[in-house]
C-alpha cells in the first residue's frame, strides 16, 4: 500500500508540473511600459522541467507608430541533463543553443515590432532541469526619418551620435536599394547586441541584422531589399557605418569603407576597387606612401562617394611622391585598372 501511495504522489507531482507548463504565452494585456513578466513562474523562480517537454515561448513587441516598446529578455539556465537544451531564435533569425554547461544567464533584446522565441526541450530521462525567463518592457520614442544625401555628399554615421537615451533610432530613406558598409575594424567591435540594422522600417521589417551577421561573411556590408534602412542603438559607442545607393557600389568588384584615425592605416588595392575613407572625428585626411605595382595605372582620389558628382582631387596615375593632405572629412580612392599601395591618416 505504501509503495502504491508513493507512486500515486509521484504521478500527481509529474502531472502538476506538466499542467503548469502548458506553453502559455504572454497576453497582450501584460505588454506595457515598465512591466516585468516572468515565465513560467510569476515570481521569477526556476521551474523544474518534466521529461519529454517541448515548448516554444514567443516574445514580441507591438509595431509602433511614433511610440513603441522594446523588451529585455533574460534567460536563466538551470539545465542539468546533457541532452536538454534551450534554443533561442533571435530577432535577426539566427539561433543560439543553450546547454547545461553554457552560460547560466543570457540576455537578449527585442526591438519594436519584432519577435524572439525561446524553445525549451528535455529528453525522456528526467534530470531535474530548470529554467526561467524574465521579460522587461520599456517604452521608446521612434526616431526621425531622413532622406539620404545625393551627389557629392557621402552618407556616414557614427552610431553614438544618435544616442538620446537607452534606445535611439534613425531611418534613412533612398530612391534606391541601400548598401551599408561597416567602417569599424574587427578589433574595435566588442559588443554586438547594442546595435541593430533593419532592412526597412519598424512597421515594415524585411530583415534585422546584428553586426556579426554580416561582418565576417559578407565583406562587412549588406544590401537592403527595401529603400529604407533603420539604425537602432542601445547606447552603442563603437560602430561607424557608411551608406551608399546601390548604383554607386555595383560598378566595383570590391567596395570598402574605412574609418581613418591618427594612426597610419596601410592599404593594398585590387583591380576595380573603391575604398571610402572617413574621418569621423575631425576634418582632414592625409594620403601617403604611394607605390604603383602595375602600369599603366588608372586610379584617382575623388571628393565624396564614387559617383559623377564627385570631383577628382588627385590623379594617381602621376604616381605622386609626396604626402597629400585633403581638407575634407571623406573621400574615395578608386582603382580602375591597376594595383598600388598607400597609407592614410587623419590630419586632425
Amino acid at each position: 500500500m505504501g509503495k502504491l501511495m508513493f507512486l500515486f504522489f509521484c504521478l500527481l507531482s509529474f502531472t502538476s508540473i506538466s499542467i503548469a507548463l502548458d506553453c502559455t504565452q504572454i497576453p497582450a494585456s501584460e505588454i506595457y511600459d515598465s512591466n516585468t513578466v516572468n515565465i513560467p513562474k510569476k515570481d521569477g523562480s526556476l521551474q523544474t522541467l518534466p521529461g519529454n517537454f517541448n515548448c516554444v515561448y514567443n516574445i514580441s513587441t507591438p509595431t509602433p507608430a511614433s511610440h513603441g516598446l522594446y523588451a529585455i529578455v533574460t534567460i536563466t539556465n538551470g539545465l542539468q541533463g546533457v541532452n536538454d537544451y534551450i534554443l533561442v531564435t533571435k530577432i535577426t533569425g539566427s539561433q543560439r543553443k543553450i546547454v547545461s554547461a553554457g552560460n547560466k544567464v543570457e540576455t537578449y533584446k527585442v526591438i519594436p515590432g519584432s519577435q524572439l522565441s525561446v524553445q525549451v526541450i528535455t529528453k525522456s530521462v528526467v534530470m531535474n532541469s530548470q529554467f526561467a525567463i524574465s521579460v522587461q518592457y520599456h517604452s521608446v520614442v521612434i526616431g526621425p526619418s531622413v532622406q539620404m544625401k545625393t551627389g557629392w555628399e557621402m552618407n556616414y554615421l557614427d552610431v553614438k551620435t544618435i544616442n538620446q537615451g537607452p534606445f535611439s533610432s534613425l531611418t534613412y530613406v533612398s530612391k534606391e536599394h541601400i548598401v551599408l558598409t561597416l567602417a569599424t575594424e574587427a578589433l574595435d567591435i566588442s559588443i554586438y547586441d547594442n546595435c541593430y540594422f533593419i532592412d526597412g522600417t519598424f512597421d515594415n521589417q524585411r530583415k534585422i541584422y546584428e553586426v556579426d551577421d554580416f561582418f565576417y561573411d559578407d565583406g562587412s556590408k549588406f544590401t537592403t531589399v527595401s529603400h529604407h534602412l533603420t539604425v537602432v542603438s542601445f547606447q552603442e559607442n563603437f560602430i561607424q557605418i557608411v551608406l551608399n545607393p546601390v548604383s554607386e557600389v555595383q560598378q566595383f568588384s570590391n567596395f570598402l569603407s574605412v574609418r581613418i584615425v591618427k594612426a597610419v592605416t596601410p592599404f593594398e588595392t585590387v583591380f576595380n576597387e573603391a575604398i571610402q575613407l572617413v574621418n569621423f572625428d575631425s576634418v582632414g585626411i592625409v594620403i601617403d606612401g604611394f607605390h604603383i605595382i602595375s602600369k599603366p595605372c588608372n586610379a584617382k582620389v575623388v571628393s565624396g562617394p564614387p559617383n559623377n558628382s564627385s570631383k577628382t582631387i588627385l590623379d594617381l596615375s602621376t604616381n605622386p611622391s609626396k604626402a597629400q593632405t585633403f581638407n575634407v572629412k571623406d573621400l574615395t580612392v578608386i582603382s580602375n585598372g591597376c594595383f598600388f599601395h598607400f597609407t592614410a591618416t587623419a590630419s586632425n
